[in-house]
């Protein structure tokens, strides 16, 4: 399959971009899946490593087709990311290593370190990208790439396209990332509406994001998150070791499992600690970068158990009787698709959430709260009604949230749009 070789005219996908389709490309109502997408060569970009983690990028790429041909690309390291985070030492021996191979049609790479501050000065995120194409081309070129699909999940990615032979441009929008601490708001937003007029396809999170960005776009879909239904599921199976850290934990036992990033309001599960000290609050997940602990480091009855493999996950929520979501309420949270809720919901238990947009949609199988007080009331009172019933209505809600619902509507998107520049 070939496609007209656009990047040869510079303005057409600027000046096509500032055009609104309307009809199918602002359409964002879920139909049924039918075209699929197969032999296709994919150069992922994406804002987290391929582990320990995974998000919505691990989950969508392990899940398209065998026949295509993936390559993941981590997020570089600036010169001075090792300086603030020794961790980061170890992307320096990944670079080194070249191409990984996770799986038969999956390869990892580690790309060469980057100037700092190209999130903030546009200039510097030029010089970047224009310093990483080649190192991609030359990856892609050992996989025996042809015109590959250009799959980003970046908004500095918009300084890439063209530079790679691309055939289409995906956007993922899974975040507005102008809110991010430590970015300059302008830059970001600058890079990212450029990526979106250039984007041939845009699929978004949430319904804020859509909303945002649909103006720039020429297609644009709303793809919320998802879970992996029947991993979490095993929480609810019998046959399921309960977490040997949950043994003999006084009930009720009140779980979070995610990276707890600077969102997460640790303040507010500090609250609720401390005005329930019979109770049992558990933190599966490690800290991001720069989160401070200390509001929840000492107390007796909440426990941070750091991170622990995706595989033993079942084994926690199998002892939780409750499961928060406890976000702080802000620009970069309003528009956020949170991934743990699904996967809170095929696990089966009850779950006490802020009010986000996101969430509010599904306020008859959830409770919500937003006040210390109000949390309190709300998982008393999911403790207090929990039925089979109410049970049953949630993994209802989980199975028609799966990834494997997500990708293969994603794929028809695509193939359509592939047939189209055929």
């Amino acid at each position: 399959m070939t496609a007209p070789d656009r990047r040869r005219e510079p303005g057409n996908r600027e000046n096509q971009g500032r055009k609104r389709l309307e009809g199918e490309s602002q359409r964002c109502e879920t139909r049924s899946p039918g075209k699929t997408l197969e032999n296709q060569d994919i150069i992922c970009i994406s804002s987290v490593d391929w582990d320990p983690i995974w998000t919505r990028k691990q989950q969508v790429m392990s899940r398209l087709p065998k026949s295509n041909r993936i390559l993941y690309v981590e997020p570089p390291i600036s010169l001075l990311s090792p300086f603030k985070d020794p961790t980061c030492w170890k992307k320096w021996v990944a670079w080194r290593r070249g191409l990984r191979r996770w799986r038969e049609n999956i390869y990892l790479y580690s790309p060469p370190v980057i100037l700092p501050f190209g999130n903030v000065y546009r200039p510097v995120n030029w010089l970047n990208q224009a310093w990483l194409a080649p190192a991609l081309r030359a990856a892609a070129r050992a996989l025996g790439f042809r015109r590959p699909i250009l799959w980003t999940y970046l908004p500095n990615t918009a300084d890439l396209v063209g530079k790679l032979e691309e055939k289409l441009v995906i956007y993922d929008c899974v975040d507005e990332h102008a809110a991010y601490t430590g970015f300059r708001p302008e830059t970001v937003s600058a890079l990212e509406k450029k990526l979106l007029r250039l984007a041939d396809i845009v699929f978004a999170t949430a319904r804020g994001l859509f909303e945002a960005k649909k103006s720039y776009c020429r297609e644009i879909h709303l793809i919320p998150n998802a879970a992996d239904v029947a991993h979490f599921r095993r929480a609810l199976d019998p046959e399921t070791p309960l977490a040997p850290e949950l043994r003999g934990l006084p009930h009720p036992v009140i779980g979070f499992v995610g990276v707890i990033q600077d969102w997460i309001d640790l303040d507010l599960i500090a609250e609720l600690a401390r005005k329930r000290p019979a109770w049992s609050f558990v933190l599966v997940g490690p800290a991001g970068p720069g989160v401070n602990l200390s509001p929840l480091q000492g107390m007796a009855n909440v426990h941070l158990l750091g991170r622990r493999e995706k595989e033993v996950l079942p084994g926690y929520f199998k002892g939780f009787d409750v499961c928060l979501n406890p976000f702080r309420l802000n620009k970069l949270t309003a528009t956020v698709s949170p991934l743990k809720f699904y996967e809170y919901l095929a696990s089966g238990k009850p779950v006490v959430s802020v009010p986000l947009p996101e969430v509010k949609a599904f306020s008859g199988a959830v409770e919500l709260a937003q006040t210390p007080d109000e949390f309190l009331q709300k998982i008393e009172a999911a403790l207090a009604s929990e039925t089979p019933e109410r049970q049953a209505a949630r993994l209802r809600i989980a199975a028609a949230n799966s990834w494997e619902q997500r990708v293969a509507e994603m794929m028809e998107r695509i193939e359509t749009m592939l047939q189209k520049l055929s």
